[in-house]
Formats: structure tokens, sequence, C-alpha cells
């Protein structure tokens, strides 16, 4: 268990982060943010091949994470969308409380090609500060804040609990309260959410988990990082994550594990930290233990497996 007077540093500068790239989208024009900067390789089992923009947000929001931590002078190695894996150089010696290695994941800007056709919809920025241990897998969560870039409303976690409210241009939280996920225990009155907006993801997910899918109340065609946060504030019961990126993965992960949900993969392993930052994952997130084991055994009875779908776009 991490001590939480040592991990409250970690959430104060994680706040101020996610401040400040509210700050970033709310000074930059929608035409500027919107223009593509660089492409990605298009060809079948490259990274992200299906989504191969860089949107100016994008790289502006990762290169302010990048550079606030260098300023602090943090030994981190940044797991993000944009730049893959990195490693920081520090421009000076670190605050006593901050003297430590860490993982810094991110993923600056969720939600690009909304904002590209200026649809204030689903943009988050979210991030996540993990231990850095010789041992990758037992790296645990100092902090993680997702941030709805266009309302302020924050969704994170320090070392114990997880909270919502909304975040000032400074990093502080107004009306904080603390998360509750929802005590939803039938499939039948489950709202349900999932990443359905691009083709990649809509077509193969709906057709392989109709069995799911018809089996709840309500279906939200979205994920992420905030799928995560959605079940951790109760508002969604079940989280679906098909094929999800690294960096969408681990921020909303520890939002969402402090807030008492269950997550673990489509067969129900623990999901533990790595630092391979292209690889994807199916993971499940549900408000309570009671329907986790129902979705569970759905796709068991189905002979769903840990690598549906990921194997085939490799």
């Amino acid at each position: 268990m991490i001590n939480h007077d040592i991990a409250s540093p970690w959430v104060e500068l994680a706040l101020k982060l996610a401040g400040e790239a509210v700050n970033q989208v709310q000074k930059c024009s929608q035409k500027s943010g919107a223009a593509v900067v660089e492409t990605r390789d298009a060809t079948t089992g490259s990274y992200r091949y299906w989504d191969t923009e860089t949107l100016r947000i994008d790289k502006e929001i990762e290169e302010l994470y990048i550079d606030r931590l260098a300023e602090k002078g943090i030994d981190a190695i940044v797991l993000s969308e944009e730049v893959g894996s990195y490693k920081v150089e520090p421009r000076t010696a670190p605050e006593i409380k901050l003297d430590r290695p860490i993982y810094f994941v991110s993923d600056p800007f969720d939600g690009s090609l909304l904002y590209k056709r200026n649809i204030p919809a689903f943009w988050f920025s979210a991030l996540a500060i993990y231990t850095r241990p010789e041992k990758v897998d037992i790296a645990e969560p100092l902090t993680a804040v997702v941030v709805d870039l266009s309302s302020r409303m924050v969704y994170y976690c320090d070392s114990e609990q997880s909270y919502e409210g909304t975040l000032d241009s400074w990093g502080k939280v107004d009306n904080r309260k603390v998360l509750k996920p929802s005590n939803t225990k039938n499939l039948a009155d489950a709202f349900l959410e999932t990443y359905l907006m691009k083709p990649h993801y809509m077509y193969p997910t709906t057709e392989q988990f109709k069995f799911l899918f018809n089996s709840v109340k309500f279906i939200l065609p979205n994920g992420g990082p905030c799928g995560f946060c959605d079940v951790a504030s109760g508002r969604i019961d079940i989280y679906f994550g098909f094929k999800q990126p690294h960096t969408d993965i681990y921020p909303g992960l520890a939002v969402a594990e402090k807030a008492g949900c269950m997550v673990t993969t489509f067969e129900g392993h623990p999901v533990k930290f790595e630092d391979q930052v292209e690889k994807r994952y199916n993971v499940i997130c549900t408000a309570n233990p009671t329907i986790h084991e129902k979705v569970l055994n759905l796709l068991a009875d189905n002979n769903i497996k840990d690598t549906v779908g990921i194997e085939e776009d490799e």
C-alpha cells in the first residue's frame, strides 16, 4: 500500500497539468488546433493504423506535459499516444517530494476526430502517474486524472480513493465528491458503454458481442479513459473495453479501481501494468462483483478469449 502522504504531491501535480490542458484548448482556436501536423503508417498491423492523423491540439498538450515534467526535474518515462515511449530529460533537480522514478501515461486529447469537426462532445485529456519499480508489472498508480476539456468536469484518484469535481485553471477542484459506482445487479437493467464511433471498432464489436449487447438496457457508444470514469461515477454499469490502446486503459483503470469497480480481462484475469505503449487490451470494468461475474459468464459461454479481435490486426 502506497502511503497517502507520499502520493499527494503527485495528485497536485497531475491536477495542475490537467488544468493547463484545459487552458490550452480554450486559448487555441478550433481551426488552428484541428490542423493535421503528423500522420502515422496506415499499413494494417502498424500502431493505430486505423487512426493515422495527429492534430496540433494533440501534440501541443502532449508537449506541454513533457515540458512540465522536464521543468520540474522529474525522472519520468512518458508512455503517450503521439510520442510513444519517451525518456524525459530533467532540466533541474526535483523537489524532494517528487524525487522518484515514475511512468507518466497519457492520452493528451481523446476525441480528436470530434474536435476536428467542431463537435463539442467526448473531449478528454487523460494522464496517470505510476511508480516505476524494476519489475514493471508491480507498478502502482500514484494518481490519475481524466478531465472533460469542454466542461472542466474532472475525475481523479489518489492512492486510496477516487473523486469528481470541477477543475479550475490552476488545478484546484471545486465541488469535490467521492465517486460511487452503481449497485445494478441485473444485466437487463444495465447501461453498457463501448466504443462504436469508428468502423474499425463498430462492425466487429456489434457482430461478435451481440449476445451481450442484447442482454442490457442501453448502450453508450463511447469509451477510452472516460468509460472507466463513467462506471466509477455510477452513470454506467459496464464498460466493455474492446481492443483499446494502452494509453486509453491505465489512466481510467486507476480511477475505476480506486472507486471500488471491478476490472479484469475478458477471461477474468487482473490487468497488471505494462510499459508496452503499442499494446492493446480487452478489458471489462463493472460497478460491482455481481454484474461482473454475469458478464464474464456470458463471455465464457460464448468462448471469448482475451485475444479476440486483437490477434486479427497484428
